[in-house]
């Protein structure tokens, strides 16, 4: 009998939609549930019998999709999934050494040369080192480009002031949302079993859902689908046989209380830390891909995308501070959003420009119990054509 603790998921970016790369190592994927399927369409005959009997059904197509959910944690395997479902690359930037000045108390940081508005854009995640005092070798998300030499910023509550000296900063690997769709070739193998497994081809991460809520593990799932699905009993038929298999991450997983060193938003006018107290966020990206079926072809051909759809959620006490949102709803709007989450293992940043929300006025719901706000909506296109959404990572 097989046991669910026992299964390993291991995946590679293929660079020819639906055909495993024949060199490149595999990643190991850290997952809490899975239901990668290849299931049959079937129909049944309507042919009539003189003796009633049931001519039985036949196979009239293959849906090659599930589900892989997991911790919110810092690895390679996440991140190929998010590359896939944002439909674009992880793009890197150099370091820049220059003399920073940083005011904790102003929020704010200072060039001694060179200029903002070339290097940087509002919501980029700043990774800054070489600082006297460590606190200030953290991450900050650029929230306002006041000048040439000096930014907004919204950071951890540690930092200091301080004049730094041979410092630098580099804007942290980001992804977009783009247009090249991201596909992998995946193997679920069966570790109990006697060689067997099921490749899968052609994986599409078509939607992605990250739940950060106060007091649990962050996490993010996955909804793939693919045009490829071969059960294996042989090792040499594994897509995995004679290749390098990255070892799955050990990396910490990230939570909702003590991993959130900042979020910010511009619900009152200006993109700020936030001041009211938010007990979760959740962001659900969906890009309305739609089967392209072929005649002669049991499974699809391939995927078509639309609109990526971004649902943005958040629950938070009502005060005096988020009152701002009544107006919000009614006019829609847009706020900007940013948000971190990160321990010593690395961390994963959230930067949304343009989010419109709606819910319903705030309402006592039984004695001793708080009033909260549960705002929904969407992120939308920024004001000078940002990406509805960009994730940082480190």
């Amino acid at each position: 009998m097989s046991s669910s603790n026992q299964v390993r998921i291991a995946l590679i970016k293929e660079t020819t939609y639906g055909v495993t790369p024949g060199a490149g190592n595999f990643e190991t994927a850290r997952f809490t549930s899975e239901s990668l399927s290849g299931t049959p369409e079937t129909t049944e005959s309507q042919t009539i019998r003189t003796d009633r009997l049931s001519s039985g059904q036949v196979v009239t197509g293959l849906t090659v999709s599930g589900d892989v959910s997991m911790e919110l944690a810092k690895e390679d395997a996440l991140d190929l999934m998010m590359e896939s479902s944002m439909q674009s690359s992880w793009a890197s930037d150099t370091p820049i050494a220059v003399d920073l000045t940083m005011s904790a108390t102003a929020d704010t940081l200072t060039r001694a040369s060179g200029d903002w508005n070339t290097d940087v854009v509002v919501g980029d995640v700043l990774t800054l080192t070489s600082f006297t005092d460590t606190n200030n070798n953290t991450q900050v998300m650029v929230t306002v480009i006041n000048s040439a030499t000096e930014i907004a910023i919204v950071g951890p509550d540690t930092l200091v002031d301080e004049v730094g000296t041979g410092t630098s900063f580099v804007v942290a690997d980001k992804i977009s949302i783009g247009t090249t769709q991201s596909s992998m070739s995946v193997e679920k193998s069966f570790q109990d079993l006697t060689t067997k497994a099921i490749n899968y081809r052609g994986m599409l991460a078509g939607n992605m859902n990250l739940n950060v809520n106060y007091g649990e593990i962050a996490n993010v799932s996955f909804t793939m689908q693919g045009n490829d699905h071969e059960p294996v009993s042989a090792a040499a038929d594994f897509m995995t046989d004679g290749r390098t298999l990255n070892a799955s991450a050990t990396t910490n997983s990230l939570n909702g209380s003590i991993d959130m060193p900042f979020v910010a938003n511009a619900l009152t006018g200006t993109l700020d830390d936030t001041t009211f107290c938010i007990q979760s966020v959740e962001l659900s990206l969906n890009n309305n891909d739609t089967a392209r079926t072929c005649i002669g072809e049991a499974a699809p051909d391939s995927y078509s995308s639309g609109t990526a759809q971004i649902g943005v959620s958040i629950s938070a006490y009502l005060a005096d501070d988020n009152w701002a949102a009544m107006a919000s709803k009614l006019s829609q709007v847009p706020f900007s959003l940013g948000f971190m989450v990160k321990n010593a293992d690395g961390f994963y940043g959230f930067f949304l420009p343009a989010v419109q929300i709606s819910f319903d006025d705030p309402s006592s719901a039984g004695a001793n119990q708080d009033i909260i706000l549960e705002m929904g909506g969407v992120a939308k296109v920024g004001a000078s054509g940002e990406s509805s959404l960009t994730i940082y990572r480190g």
